[in-house]
């Protein structure tokens, strides 16, 4: 289950601009193959060769029961010798060129096609297996020489790397925001959570410096395709700090439960302290603020303390959960000479959270963070936290809201631990963390007071007096199997229910899920949510409803209000400036793509990851809602990433055709013609098990998206 999917976007359908945003994306992808086909047919006629056909698109009608629904064709015309159209099959583009065909299976209809008129076929093919030149039409595909093959079929590519410098080129001229590779939020217990590096600004990755247009997704590529055995050296200006510092991190699985199997190290990209377009939710706190907040208002400051980024309003909000906070923004109006800026002061009230009262069975210390309380406290990896000031830890989901007095008020706590069969004492000091870290799938949950993070299992340890749990009879000693949760009609109907409604039962081993998951789950949705739980106890399955408990003690540091994403802009100072920015951004392209394909193929990363057409276009979709430029860009990377692919030496496509004729160049006679053509079906069938493989990946997150 995704617990990620239960609130969705806005409407995608519902938004006008959506619309403009797709109409680029097929400009955009149309120009991208487009460009490709042009540097074949221009270079076809260069070398003399007659075009028949110059398609974007390709010319095939779309049947159902026999019936043609879609015609090959949607618009085409004639134009001197050649027929320009485009095709009903959006999938890529070709030029047909008198004698030239891609299936070496009708290399005697090429060669007929080829024949000037009154010749033989068959006088054509010399003993050697070559064609004879003199008996072909010169304006024949194959009457050229194999140089000049070779530069019309290597022509599509070229083009896509000169127009993916223009694309890059336009763009930085321009302009483009983008997302800093700055840290936002972190996974508990996860590499940046153990470095302390929420809120960090990254200098320099490996050997790579962060410097001119680097991205934060730039930044996570590196860190992915980096993975190996050996840690990464991360250089980076910790939050609220000028100096840098570099920490050696070992990226790890299982972090993201969209992408498990991808090595991350458990961070998320900045946001800004920017009321967002979504502005409050509603029910919400902040839907009740006086005044209202407005989208893109700043938060610079929340109770008098002030505010100059997330980690700052975050760290703020946790410390003053369980009281209303006053927050002061600067909010814009008007434009250009008429613009002003204003100072509001809008209280919040606080947000509580919902309680269930169950404590699970915690395990030996799993990571502590550098510099942490815990770590100058002498704690270590595998420690048992057996109680606090003599008292049992309890409900982990509550522990650094109880921890939060003692660190206000410096007020040291007793841990009593047990290590190597020796039970030991150690004493640190709470304090009020940076941020409260997010909960990867199955794994440790932070104490950020304390500075560690600890696995929940699923033995109930705790059931507090007066909770939902106990009334519905819950039990110490009982075992977690799974949850259902309990929608009602008008909640199945809600879009923000939608990951819910499609998997409302999960079971905590299958779908390793740990309660701490579920717990923020309930979080988020409706107080006084009602749900079905089965436990094992005495080895037999016992299921139990209840409701969620609006609590009176604790609070949810969040006041219910979407944060806009941290950007920063990018402009080249003139256009040879930003041809050079162009050319550097293709280069880094093409080495992102060369390297995704190494990590492919070493099993680095699993081919699960891959996307097909489908997400090719959301991803063209999301980049174009955001700017022109922005899609620009994704079109450089993109016609880079069609580059290598089409000139894998793989038959059927460009690079197979530049195999052959390397071999026809060679050994002065082209591939035996049955070789040609088993190698050629075998490319073929590769490719198209390749797009079913990627199409089916794409339909399984579109579902994802779009339910």
């Amino acid at each position: 289950m995704d617990h990620c999917l239960i609130f969705a976007a806005t409407n995608f359908w519902s938004d006008p601009a959506s619309y403009l945003a797709i109409l680029k994306v097929l400009i955009g992808l149309g120009a991208v193959i487009f460009v490709h086909e042009l540097g074949h047919f221009l270079l076809a006629k260069a070398c003399g060769v007659k075009c028949e056909k110059f398609y974007v698109g390709f010319d095939v009608p779309i049947k159902l029961f026999g019936q043609t629904i879609i015609p090959a064709k949607l618009i085409s015309f004639q134009w001197g010798e050649t027929e320009y159209g485009i095709g009903a099959i959006p999938l890529g583009g070709y030029v047909k060129m008198l004698g030239q065909d891609d299936n070496p299976g009708n290399i005697e209809e090429q060669i007929k096609e080829s024949m000037v008129e009154g010749e033989n076929t068959d006088d054509a093919i010399l003993a050697s297996g070559m064609i004879d030149q003199s008996k072909l039409d010169p304006r024949s595909y194959l009457a050229k020489s194999v140089i000049q093959r070779m530069l019309i079929i290597s022509a599509g590519v070229v083009f896509n790397l000169i127009f993916a410098v223009l694309f890059a080129a336009i763009a930085f001229r321009y302009g483009v925001d983008y997302q800093p590779p700055v840290l936002g939020t972190v996974v508990g217990g996860g590499p940046a959570w153990e470095q302390g590096m929420a809120g960090a600004e990254i200098t320099k990755v490996g050997d790579k410096k962060v410097e001119g247009y680097f991205p934060y997704m730039s930044f996570a590529e590196a860190v992915i395709l980096s993975s190996g055995d050996s840690p990464i050296p991360i250089e980076f200006i910790p939050n609220g700090q000028t100096e840098a510092i570099t920490a050696e991190l070992k990226p790890k699985t299982g972090l993201s439960r969209d992408t498990p199997n991808l090595a991350r190290i458990g961070a998320q990209f900045a946001l800004a302290p920017i009321v967002g377009a979504g502005g409050a939710i509603e029910g919400s706190p902040a839907f009740d603020a006086k005044p209202p907040l407005e989208p893109e208002d700043r938060v610079v400051a929340v109770n008098g303390t002030s505010v100059a980024s997330e980690v700052d309003l975050r760290h703020v909000l946790f410390r003053d959960a369980n009281k209303p906070a006053v927050f002061t923004l600067e909010r814009d109006s008007g434009d250009g000479k008429n613009a002003t800026t204003e100072t509001v002061n809008s209280t919040i009230g606080t947000n509580p959270a919902f309680e269930v009262g169950i404590g699970t069975k915690l395990g030996p210390v799993a990571a502590i963070k550098v510099n942490s309380p815990a770590d100058k406290a002498g704690l270590e990896v595998g420690d048992e936290i057996i109680s606090a000031d003599g008292q049992p830890i309890g409900n982990l989901m509550t522990l650094d809201q109880r921890m939060v007095n003692a660190a206000v008020n410096e007020k040291p706590v007793t841990l009593e631990v047990k290590r190597d069969d020796q039970t030991i004492e150690i004493s640190l000091q709470p304090i009020i963390p940076d941020v409260f870290s997010t909960i990867g799938p199955n794994q440790p949950v932070a104490v950020d007071t304390w500075g560690v993070a600890l696995p929940m299992e699923l033995s109930i340890t705790s059931v507090e007096d007066d909770s939902p749990a106990a009334a519905a009879g819950v039990q110490v000693g009982d075992q977690l199997v799974s949850i259902e949760y309990l929608l009602t009609d008008e909640q199945k109907k809600d879009v923000r229910y939608a990951g819910l409604a499609k998997a409302p039962v999960v079971n905590f081993v299958e779908d390793k899920t740990s309660w701490a998951e579920v717990h923020q789950l309930l979080q988020r949705v409706a107080a006084n949510f009602e749900f079905k739980l089965t436990v094992l106890r005495d080895e037999k399955p016992q299921s139990m409803t209840m409701k969620t408990k609006v609590s009176d003690r604790f609070f949810k540091p969040t006041r219910g209000f979407e944060l806009d994403r941290l950007e920063a802009h990018y402009e080249s100072d003139s256009w040879s400036d930003a041809i050079n920015n162009g050319a550097g951004q293709v280069v880094t392209d093409l080495k992102r793509v060369g390297k995704t394909l190494k990590t492919l193929v070493t099993g680095k990363i699993s081919a699960t990851n891959l996307g097909g057409p489908g997400t090719i276009a959301m991803v063209a979709t999301s980049e174009a809602a955001q700017s022109t430029s922005r899609l620009l860009l994704f079109l450089t990377f993109l016609s880079a990433n069609l580059a290598i692919i089409n000139f894998l030496p793989i038959p059927v496509l460009d690079g197979g055709h530049m195999m052959f004729l390397a071999y026809e160049g060679i050994f002065r006679r082209p591939v035996n013609e049955r070789v040609q053509l088993i190698l050629t079906y075998g490319g073929l069938a590769f490719v198209l098990c390749l797009m079913v493989f990627v199409i089916s990946m794409d339909v399984g997150r579109i579902s994802q998206w779009f339910m």
